[in-house]
């Protein structure tokens, strides 16, 4: 898979990805990438005083799917 995360940018990058959980079910999510290695993701929900508060790591292999979303389609509630 081709690497997401330019850790020279300053800015989030957001993305949506569709995976596969040990229970065989697939589910979506969308959030910021923090962190990409060879067999993991991590994508974070929300944060606290500059803190992760909520994440999900993702194992690479059981990725169906993931995109950057653009910032124009991002909204806030």
């Amino acid at each position: 898979m081709e690497k997401i995360l330019n850790e020279n940018n300053s800015e989030n990058t957001v993305v949506y990805v569709v995976f596969r959980a040990s229970d065989k079910e697939e589910y979506e999510c969308a959030g910021v990438l923090m962190r990409e290695e060879k067999d993991s993701i991590r994508v974070a929900f929300n944060a606290k005083n500059g803190k992760i508060k909520d994440w999900l790591d993702i194992k690479q292999t059981d990725i169906i799917s993931i995109n950057v979303l653009d910032s124009s389609v991002i909204e806030k509630l």
